[in-house]
């Protein structure tokens, strides 16, 4: 199983999103579903990314719903204690903050959350391209990625040839010779 954050859905969803890094996000996709696992979201990631959506938050969970390559992974008991596990562990180390220094406490709980829920699901990798979240999945144990990290998938490498339409070609080179007897 492989974690999104709200940014990867983000990135998803965008129209901005360059081709490059939309082959990558549907490669790990189409990966997982061929290994028959999914994608987990985290509900803090979900939450985070739905803020955004306005008047299309309902089509979209409902998009989320009919997938079934992705989950809505909940922040449950077993993730609550994860996460005061990993808390303890960064107040024991003299910083409350971790890994992420000068950053919002509020944002750093909310990380927390996200990786304590990856790891009690069991997840292979966190994908986000939010540094601080990269940074302190990476210290707890997970193989993270930002989505410029990912490959391409060899068919999004493949580039689309642009064909000139027949009667434009011939328009230009004069008509064709006569099939020769």
């Amino acid at each position: 199983m492989v974690v999104f954050d709200a940014n990867v859905l983000i990135s998803l969803v965008s129209g901005k999103t360059h081709r490059d890094d939309l082959a990558r996000i549907e490669g790990v996709i189409a990966e997982v579903s061929k290994k028959k696992s999914y994608v987990g979201i985290p509900t803090p990631a979900l939450a985070e990314f739905l803020v955004r959506t306005d008047s299309a938050t309902h089509a979209l969970l409902a998009a989320l719903e009919r997938k079934s390559s992705i989950r809505v992974l909940p922040f449950d008991k077993r993730a609550a204690s994860e996460c005061a596990i990993l808390d303890r562990k960064a107040r024991d180390a003299g910083n409350k903050r971790g890994t992420s220094r000068g950053v919002p406490y509020q944002k750093v709980k909310i990380d927390r959350q996200i990786v304590a829920i990856a790891i009690t699901n069991g997840a292979e990798m966190v994908v986000s391209d939010d540094s601080d979240l990269v940074t302190f999945a990476k210290a707890a144990g997970l193989r993270a990625l930002s989505v410029a990290e990912l490959p391409i998938p060899q068919a999004s490498l493949q580039q689309p040839l642009e064909f000139e339409e027949r009667s434009d070609v011939t328009s230009r080179v004069g008509s064709p010779a006569p099939p020769s007897v």
